[in-house]
């Protein structure tokens, strides 16, 4: 069978400038952007306009929730405009709306209305969602054959969880032999332990049925020996254990432990060191681990102990040393036992690779527990004792900290001199060149201070310590914004400017177009993309994307018109790396990147979503380029983007969180986790967030930063070590994500700040 291809439509058909109406719903405002589109309806002199406004209007309504009033729509929209491009969009939504009320056999067909009017950009996409239609009513040929039709279509990233549907249907139909295969095909084709043990889980399953067990519980058991910490090999576990075959005591230990299943796993593991010959090393390691995760730190650390004892070269023994002050620290509150704990390690190991990292940490012991001439002593210790180590320049830094808070500031400066001597970076060399200067300043000695900080913001231009010393010697306090926003630049005329700087920097042509997509529109991605983005799967939209800026990264030409497309459409993320790699092509650094076209740098750095920002910003008495820089900082404005920890939307809110200032706001009406995604309610939720913790910990916005990414509590600890200096709250700061967090943002805002403020 042939390739399906689609369709060739012109991109400027496809992406119009956006409406009024489609910027609030893309900004979340699902009540104003359904008026605003019933007004485009009634002014509509086309039938394709009447048709994009029902559409709009029908696809608020079901992101507000209003689920019988969008099916209203959408069906006004397929029956009086049954030939428009949106009918297409309508039918699809129809099929989503449909399977969420279970509704599956509707569902079924308005995804095949959807498929006789698309032109095949995502139709492997819609009959995969037409098949788990089927597949939930039961019609598992018709499913297969969903499934199928979709496979044979080309479509960029990883198609294995399409192909374990092929398989699991096969399987509901009885075609065992044909499962199998599949199931083995993508096993040997994947380099995925979790595709793997699921693989064979699901194989374990078929041969259970077809009453071949030998075959099932080998299946099982390569899971359990192989891949502990797969979920399918919990399932394979409770398999083997129904079926009264033998596992491993340690084997099951280690899977229950995984699992989170913490007291099945200490049994099994005593089992197995009470009843094995000569049990397994580990089996003591994670006895201990098991043990902490029950909630009993003392016993840990006897299992630990007793590991460490025994088993001297085994590969856990660094851990178990780690594992042993972490617990003292974080579940006893003895971070000085933690600081001997990790001495005796050095003492006995003193030739171990990980001895400095050990001895580091053990300094950072000390200073937790406030025995400050005992961590700089020691740090002092590491970069004597280990002088070609990683951790030496850090080391002296850290010890000049220490020697800083003490307010003996000639020996923080001779440690800072001797870091100065050992930083490898930039960055390092800047920031030891701001705390030189401060051990200056703080005896008065201005003149020199100011000398060294001039070295100094040469050093890392746009770096946050350069940047930082640059406010210091302009007596700027951190953040310092104007009272007025410059205009952003006229963007065609920045465009056309940046259209002429590529011809010329990169010998293109002089009639090369740059001002459309040109050989991009040829690209199936493009239209992929475009196509998810008008149904609102941004995830979806943005793989797409993203898959083709990665092809043309080392194009100059093609990642200029990529941005700019992008830019307008507001995929404003893949936009930004884009525009990023022509400036990288260009043989721009960071500092020079900012002597680019400007055009460049608005993309870069654009004042997105303005009408929120600035509202916001205004209601929590934040400067307005402040809240841009962090939007920047946590989602470099995807509004759709979910970190690893579950925070989600721009201003990344963690649910427990949002839902926390939904009760405290008393808003959104009938607020869900979901609508952490809205834009509208990100901006409003972040800017309070931030201007709550600012007001709580006493105005300071290093402060507020550091509550914002590393917990309030964590922040409140910080201010009072540091008071009132920011650049001592910045380096005692103990989380690195949260300092690199805090630094960015500084970078950001004075990038900010260079291009919209008339001060600069």
């Amino acid at each position: 069978q042939a390739t399906p291809s689609p369709t060739a439509t012109a991109i400027s058909a496809l992406a119009p400038p956006v409406s009024t109406a489609e910027q609030a719903l893309f900004y979340g405002d699902y009540d104003r952007a359904h008026r605003l589109f019933r007004q485009a309806y009634q002014q509509a002199q086309t039938e394709n306009e009447k048709a994009d406004a029902l559409f709009g209007s029908g696809r608020a309504l079901h992101e507000d929730g209003q689920t019988l009033a969008a099916l209203q729509i959408l069906r006004q929209l397929t029956a009086e405009h049954p030939q428009s491009p949106a009918t297409a969009r309508a039918w699809f939504l129809l099929g989503e709306i449909y399977y969420d009320l279970g509704r599956y056999q509707e569902s079924t067909q308005a995804y095949g209305q959807s498929l006789a009017l698309q032109n095949g950009v995502i139709d492997d996409y819609v009959l995969e969602r037409q098949g788990d239609a089927f597949i939930a009513l039961g019609q598992y040929l018709n499913a297969l054959d969903a499934y199928r039709s979709a496979q044979q279509f080309p479509a960029p990233g990883d198609r294995t969880p399409l192909e374990i549907k092929i398989a699991q249907t096969h399987a509901l139909l009885g075609e065992y032999a044909t499962a199998l295969a599949l199931y083995q095909d993508i096993y040997n084709r994947s380099g995925n332990n979790l595709i793997r043990a699921r693989t064979n889980y699901y194989q374990g399953e078929i041969y259970h049925l077809l009453n071949e067990p030998e075959n099932a519980y080998a299946r099982w058991q390569e899971n359990i020996a192989n891949y502990p910490q797969a979920y399918e090999t919990y399932l394979s576990l409770v398999a083997l254990l129904e079926a009264g075959q033998p596992v491993d005591n340690l084997q099951r230990g280690l899977i229950d432990y995984y699992a989170g299943q913490y007291g099945v796993a200490l049994s099994a593991i005593d089992q197995h060191i009470a009843t094995a010959a000569e049990p397994a090393p580990e089996a003591f390691y994670y006895r201990g681990l098991t043990l902490q995760a029950l909630g009993k730190p003392e016993e840990a650390i006897l299992a630990w102990e007793t590991y460490l004892a025994r088993f001297p070269e085994h590969r856990f023994w660094v851990d178990a040393w780690e594992d042993i002050a972490y617990t003292q620290w974080a579940y006893l509150g003895r971070p000085d036992l933690a600081a001997q704990t990790l001495l005796r390690f050095t003492t006995q190991a003193p030739a171990h690779p990980q001895a400095p990292d050990l001895l580091f940490q053990a300094a950072r012991m000390y200073e937790r527990s406030d025995q400050l001439e005992e961590a700089a002593q020691t740090w002092e210790k590491l970069a004597a004792t280990y002088p070609a180590s990683a951790q030496s320049s850090e080391s002296l830094f850290q010890a000049g900290l220490i020697y800083y808070r003490l307010e003996n500031f000639a020996q923080a400066r001779d440690a800072f001199e001797r870091a100065l001597l050992l930083g490898g970076t930039h960055s390092q060399q800047a920031r030891a060149h701001l705390w030189i200067g401060k051990t200056y300043r703080q005896q008065g000695k201005e003149e020199q201070a100011r000398a060294i900080w001039l070295q100094g913001a040469s050093l890392d231009p746009t770096g946050y310590y350069s940047e930082r010393m640059r406010d210091l010697l302009l007596e700027r306090p951190p953040f310092s914004a104007p009272q007025t926003i410059l205009p952003a630049a006229d963007l065609d005329a920045a465009r056309r400017e940046a259209e002429a700087w590529l011809r010329l920097t990169f010998d293109l042509p002089a009639d090369t177009d740059l001002s459309s997509p040109g050989p991009l529109a040829a690209d199936l991605r493009l239209h992929r993309g475009l196509a998810f983005w008008q149904l609102g799967l941004y995830e979806r939209a943005r793989s797409e994307f993203e898959s083709l800026r990665l092809d043309v990264a080392s194009d100059p030409a093609n990642s200029f018109r990529l941005a700019a497309f992008l830019t307008d459409l507001g995929a404003y993320r893949t936009a930004i790396f884009a525009a990023r790699n022509v400036l990288d092509l260009a043989g721009m650094d960071d500092a020079t990147t900012l002597s680019a076209p400007v055009y460049f740098n608005l993309i870069r750095f654009g004042l997105y979503y303005p009408e929120l920002v600035q509202e916001e910003a205004a209601r929590y008495d934040l400067h307005p380029l402040f809240l841009w820089s962090v939007i920047r900082q946590e989602s470099l404005f995807e509004g759709f983007v979910r970190s690893n920890a579950g925070a989600r939307g721009l201003m990344q809110i963690i649910p427990s969180t949002g839902q926390q200032i939904a009760s405290l706001l008393n808003w959104p009406p009938n607020y869900d986790e979901t609508d952490l995604y809205r834009p509208l309610v990100s901006i409003r939720f972040g800017a309070y967030y931030l201007s709550a913790n600012r007001n709580r910990l006493d105005g300071h916005l290093y402060a507020a930063l550091a509550a914002y990414n590393g917990g309030p509590l964590n922040a409140a600890a910080w201010l009072d070590i540091a008071g009132d200096d920011p650049d001592l709250f910045l380096e005692v700061v103990r989380l690195q994500e949260t300092r690199n967090y805090i630094r960015g943002i500084y970078e950001v805002f004075n990038i900010y700040r260079r291009f919209y403020s008339p001060a600069e």
